[in-house]
């Protein structure tokens, strides 16, 4: 009798754990996926592919997203839908994209769980990849994925409202609105939301922490390896027309000879999706296919009235917790065309490359462009990040000049463009805690196997993602020491999502105006893991090069101080008095001499002596 009811129940939670999960939403019913951890006994829970906006095709595409209507039948998400249109699109891409995916261990007594929305490309062009997030769920809280479009079909804009651009953050816009509304049906808390963003999801962020429509969408945000961090710095100089590209490639097209803007995004929207697929090839227009400020529509509609410096400067006070981070070898790419072309050259080559064309762009980026205090720059970057290397002699490899370009190029562009962007982000939140990733990397987003000391840009996702992701990316199971490594990172992540602080006080420290604290993820326990001095990195760029070239330009001042108003030098018309003063001296000591000579010669007459004595 024991045994037929032990039977029985086993069959019952069998078919308990065997069901499909089911989520109700306004939009209509809603069947997920089960999927069972490794040292879990309870299963998260996944919904691929929920649309969160009606798709963006006919006459939908280059206009902004509508709320989708919903569905009469049963939403079966069970499969994992495939990407936007994009470079290098290796995957299949379909322009009924906008959609998200959901994990979810949502606890049986129904309490809410933390919310996690994840906005991720390697570029505003393409890069995208589907992330699998059971392993970050698994630790309580339930993870959001975010389609949205890239390239052409996000930012190609007339600066009209009916072509406006910006469409990519737009389209985020709307599955926030969709998160809000409908995530407690998947057990997680409206009032408990993160943004987190790699790359150009990062960009995303940094430019919904500014656009008044996001306000109050979300709670916390992370910002992980920014694509283009000094857009939030400092303004651009040379402003690209955006509608001037976006008629060059209607023109590409052929609907640039429509007699109105009407017409010609009539045209547009009629192309197969594969001739403008062909234009994503174009370098030069990948390059500017980024958000731009959107003050040329009425007030009313504006995503972005200012541009991302301008705005960081206006406002104050946001009611948010940041987390900022980068890698140590932000810069390195395995896939990037210009580290693919460096491999064929010589360590010589390297060398002259970063010395006339990188340094000079770094040295324009913080305004230490003064031409006659650009050769003591030189130097002084030489031989900080070139000495050892240069006295080693000409047997060093093209690996060595590699990993110096790359170096220097990181702290530069995403060490010290982190550290300024978070003192300017300290001064508006409540609350900035910043870091640089640097457990070793031995494998990037791309399966290349790595043998390098530091982390390339993307290794912090594999290692936040866990197992699974390594699975996609390298097909194979993670290491023991990689899954130290991932348990060791996700704990901040986790901690800061939930209580608004990565660990103790006494273990990070706080960003802020007076404390520039910036914390290194690196265990010293690992062999490979070599920790760098941060401060010293960002000291050298934003203290040591401004100071030397301040030095040389006032010592340049005090000489000029000497120049006359004819343009003759005070120095050498004081020489010439100097001189003048000596001549007349020694004439005044010869005409002495020959006095006292003349002197002892005479002999006085009786007179003169009576009145010598």
């Amino acid at each position: 009798m024991f045994h037929h009811i032990f039977v029985i129940y086993i069959l019952l939670v069998l078919r308990v754990y065997a069901q499909d999960p089911v989520a109700n939403l306004i939009q209509g019913r809603v069947v997920g996926i089960k999927a069972f951890m490794e040292n879990s006994a309870s299963p998260i829970e996944i919904y691929y592919g929920i649309p969160y906006a009606t798709p963006p095709v006919g006459r939908l595409r280059f206009s902004p997203p509508e709320r989708h209507t919903g569905w009469k039948k049963t939403y079966f998400a069970h499969r994992m839908p495939p990407s936007c249109p994009q470079i290098q699109d290796g995957n299949d891409s379909t322009e009924n994209c906008l959609c998200l995916n959901i994990w979810t261990s949502r606890h049986a007594d129904g309490q809410l769980q933390p919310v996690i929305v994840i906005f991720y490309s390697d570029s505003w062009a393409g890069g995208s990849l589907n992330l699998p997030c059971q392993e970050l769920a698994a630790e309580g809280v339930v993870v959001v994925t975010v389609a949205y479009r890239l390239h052409i079909l996000s930012f190609f804009t007339l600066k009209t409202v009916e072509a406006r651009g910006n469409l990519a953050l737009l389209d985020q816009y709307m599955a926030l609105l969709w998160v809000r509304e409908n995530i407690s049906a998947f057990g997680g808390d409206p009032t408990s939301i993160t943004l987190f963003g790699h790359s150009a999801g990062a960009d995303s962020v940094l430019y919904h922490i500014v656009s008044p429509r996001s306000a109050g969408l979300f709670h916390r945000v992370i910002i992980i390896s920014p694509r283009n961090i000094w857009r939030a710095i400092h303004e651009e100089d040379n402003v690209v027309d955006k509608k001037k590209i976006s008629q060059m490639i209607a023109e590409s097209l052929g609907c640039l000879n429509n007699t109105n803007d009407h017409e010609m995004l009539h045209c547009m929207r009629t192309k197969p999706i594969e001739e403008i697929e062909k234009i994503f090839s174009n370098n030069t227009w990948n390059k500017l296919m980024q958000p731009t400020p959107d003050n040329f529509l009425p007030e009313s509609v504006q995503y972005l009235p200012y541009s991302l410096a301008t705005a960081l400067k206006k406002l104050s006070n946001i009611p948010l917790d940041v987390m900022l981070g980068t890698t140590d070898l932000e810069a390195l790419d395995l896939q990037d065309s210009r580290i693919k072309s460096f491999s064929r050259k010589s360590f010589q080559q390297i060398y002259n490359f970063t010395m006339e064309k990188v340094l000079p762009d770094i040295f324009n980026a913080l305004s230490l462009n003064n031409p006659e205090s650009l050769r003591l720059l030189n130097e002084a970057v030489r031989w900080e990040y070139w000495s050892s290397l240069l006295q080693q002699g000409s047997d060093k490899g093209t690996l060595d000049a590699l990993v110096a370009l790359v170096t220097m190029d990181t702290v530069v562009n995403w060490g010290v463009g982190s550290f300024l962007l978070a003192e300017k982000i300290a001064n508006l939140v409540s609350r900035t805690y910043v870091f640089r990733y640097s457990h070793p990397s031995y494998v990037d987003l791309h399966g290349n196997r790595l043998n390098i000391t530091g982390a390339m840009r993307g290794t912090d996702l594999i290692a936040l993602l866990g197992d699974a992701m390594m699975l996609q990316v390298a097909r194979r199971p993670a290491s023991n020491d990689e899954k130290y490594i991932s348990s060791n990172y996700r704990r901040y992540i986790i901690n800061f999502v939930k209580f608004g602080a990565p660990s103790t006080k006494d273990e990070w420290r706080r960003f802020t105006v007076n404390e520039k604290n910036v914390f290194e993820i690196c265990d010293r326990n690992l062999a490979r893991c070599c920790l760098k001095n941060i401060q010293k990195d960002v000291a050298f760029w934003t203290q040591y090069l401004p100071r030397l070239a301040n030095s040389f330009v006032t010592s340049k001042e005090y000489s000029e101080k000497v120049v006359g108003d004819q343009g003759e030098s005070r120095l050498r018309g004081g020489i010439f008095a100097m001189c003048g003063v000596s001549i007349t001296l020694l004439f005044l000591l010869f005409a002495s001499g020959l006095l006292l000579h003349r002197r002892r010669s005479y002999r006085p007459s009786s007179i003169d002596s009576q009145i010598a004595y």
